[in-house]
């Protein structure tokens, strides 16, 4: 009797230690889901700022249609390859290249594209 009673005392104890220093399942897929959650919140970020963006640009098309002409979809058209062709890393010259534009339209064109959020 006072070896099984000594014999589960020490596999008690042993499996106690073993819990201590075992992998925690339930640790993990915290860990999952606690990274899971960091990375909605960043990309929900994001798009809110884009959305925000978009927002204002659709704000500034509206006064620039009431205080003058509006964009043909040619000019939008180069603006949009012009910031393509910046983020391929190009400069200002070699964008002014490709869409045959002088670099003083293209600067500008930029500047505001980087006060916008865009690039």
């Amino acid at each position: 009797m006072e070896y099984a009673f000594i014999s589960l005392l020490a596999i008690a104890i042993l499996l106690l230690v073993i819990s201590f220093y075992g992998k925690d399942p339930i640790k993990k897929v915290q860990e999952e889901i606690d990274q899971l959650s960091l990375s909605v919140i960043q990309e929900t970020y994001l798009i809110k700022k884009k959305v925000k963006v978009l927002e204002e640009e659709l704000l500034t098309n509206d006064i620039d249609y009431e205080i003058g002409p509006p964009q043909t979809s040619a000019m939008s058209l180069s603006n949009t390859s012009i910031l393509s062709l910046y983020d391929k890393g190009l400069s200002y010259e070699e964008i002014g290249t490709k869409t045959n534009l002088p670099v003083e339209e293209v600067r500008p064109i930029l500047e505001q594209a980087k006060k916008m959020g865009l690039i």
